[in-house]
Order: structure tokens, then C-alpha cells, then sequence
């Protein structure tokens, strides 16, 4: 039996489409059903991190340390987050970006990085990628198995859909690792709204990668600004996010 963690990097290359809470709620979802999960926060915002409820004062080291050399090692750098779910932090992103312009190949980079990784029992790593291309990006992007797009279910972030395409070609990876297309914040009282998500649904036809779409719903708002995941706020929000989990689960059969 293949011990690896599954490894899935949550992008998306516009900004606003709640990246962040996507990957913060399947990472929770995944711990609830006992798998043992670890959620690296990537993006600048470290919005996964504050959604969890960690700000820059619980924690002194982080994914910094680990990628830029520092004698640390991964289990120093991890902070225990929930029940089975372990969080990674960053800080100054934007440095490590401008460090990694100095690698000649960064498909390797960060498996060389993380290389205690797959000695630490995670069945799953959930990377929350921040809102652009940039070196970082293209790191994870190596480093993932699989690519989860949440999508905004408005026109501008309908229409820059095909860039991930493009981003992944640039790279030279397969559009394959694509798994699933999350269309996020969905209005259904709207005829725009609708029209997006039928968008949506017929870029993608024929690939069985669109999940149900996240409705648009204050509850999850609130979670996120309090540092809880509607796992432990809200049970009627949290079940639009068992879908997706169990999808997550029987894509890998674990």
C-alpha cells in the first residue's frame, strides 16, 4: 500500500473566488472523517491560517524556515489545529518568491524541502496557493499530485477560467491533474448566476471534474472571521462541504 500523502494544491489565479475556504474546509472535512490531514498556507493574505484562527503570534516558525534553509525541521514548523489536522504556516512569501527567481528547476524544489514530509503519517496536504502566478506557485504546482480550481461563480472569474490551462502548459504539466472544479459562491437567485454556472458546466462537459456548487451563504463569512470553520458553526452550511470532501475521499480511495 502507497503510504504518500495525496498532495492537492488549491489555486486559482484570480483573486476572491474563497480559495482560502475551500481549502481550509476540505482540509476540516477530511480531519472530521479521521484522516490525518496537514494544510500548508501559501498565499500571501495567510487567510488559511486566520481562518483557523492562528495569526502570526502563535507560532515563531514557519514554512520561511524550512524553504530558505534555516535549521529547522517540518515538525518544528507545524502547529496543531484541530483534532487530526495540522496546519503549516508561512510568513514573508513574497521573499521566498524572490529567492526561488535564484533556482535553475523548481520541479523538485519543494519535494527536496519538504523531504521529511511522507515520514509524519499525513494521508492528505492541502496547499492553499495564493492568487497569481508567481515562483511559488509554480513550485506547488511541481510539488501537488492534483489541482483543485475553485471557481466564482461571476462573469469575470467565468471568463479567466481557461488560465489555468495555460499556466499548467507554461509549466509543462498535464491538464489531467486538474481533479476537481469547484464553482464557489454560488447566487441561485440570480439569472446571472445561473448563466455562470451553465458556463461553467459546459467549459468542463465531457470531464466530470465540476462538483455542486458552493452557495452563497453569510454563514460561512462569519466562521471564517471568527477563526472557526462552519464545521464548528454552522451544521446546515458545513454539509455543502461534506460533498466535497467525499468526492475528495473516493477520488483516492481512501
Amino acid at each position: 500500500m502507497d503510504n504518500r500523502p495525496q498532495k492537492y494544491a488549491v489555486l486559482n489565479n484570480k483573486g476572491g473566488v474563497g480559495k482560502s475556504t475551500i481549502a481550509v474546509h476540505i482540509a476540516h472535512g477530511l480531519a472530521i472523517k479521521g484522516k490525518k490531514v496537514l494544510l500548508i498556507d501559501m498565499d500571501g493574505q495567510n487567510d488559511a491560517s486566520l481562518f483557523l484562527g492562528f495569526t502570526s503570534e502563535d507560532y515563531h516558525r514557519s514554512l520561511y524556515d524550512l524553504l530558505m534553509g534555516k535549521s529547522t525541521s517540518i515538525s518544528d514548523c507545524i502547529v496543531k489545529a484541530r483534532d487530526n489536522l495540522d496546519l503549516l504556516p508561512s510568513k514573508y512569501i513574497d521573499r521566498i518568491n524572490g529567492e526561488l527567481y535564484k533556482e535553475p528547476d523548481l520541479s523538485s524544489f519543494l519535494q527536496s524541502r519538504l523531504s521529511g514530509l511522507e515520514h509524519l503519517g499525513y494521508q492528505y496536504v492541502i496547499v492553499d496557493c495564493g492568487p497569481q502566478r508567481s515562483k511559488v506557485n509554480d513550485a506547488v504546482l511541481h510539488f501537488a499530485d492534483r489541482i483543485i480550481v475553485p471557481v466564482q461563480v461571476e462573469a469575470a472569474s467565468v471568463r479567466a477560467i481557461g488560465n489555468i490551462y495555460e499556466y499548467l502548459s507554461d509549466l509543462g504539466l498535464d491538464s489531467d491533474r486538474i481533479a476537481m472544479v469547484i464553482p464557489n459562491m454560488f447566487d441561485q437567485r440570480t439569472c446571472d448566476g445561473k448563466e455562470n454556472l451553465n458556463f461553467i458546466k459546459e467549459f468542463f462537459a465531457g470531464s466530470n471534474i465540476v462538483t455542486a456548487p458552493i452557495l452563497r451563504r453569510i454563514k460561512i463569512t462569519e466562521c471564517t472571521e471568527l477563526g472557526k470553520t462552519v464545521y464548528e458553526y454552522d451544521e446546515e452550511a458545513s454539509k455543502q462541504f461534506e460533498n466535497l470532501v467525499e468526492r475528495l475521499a473516493s477520488i483516492d480511495g481512501r
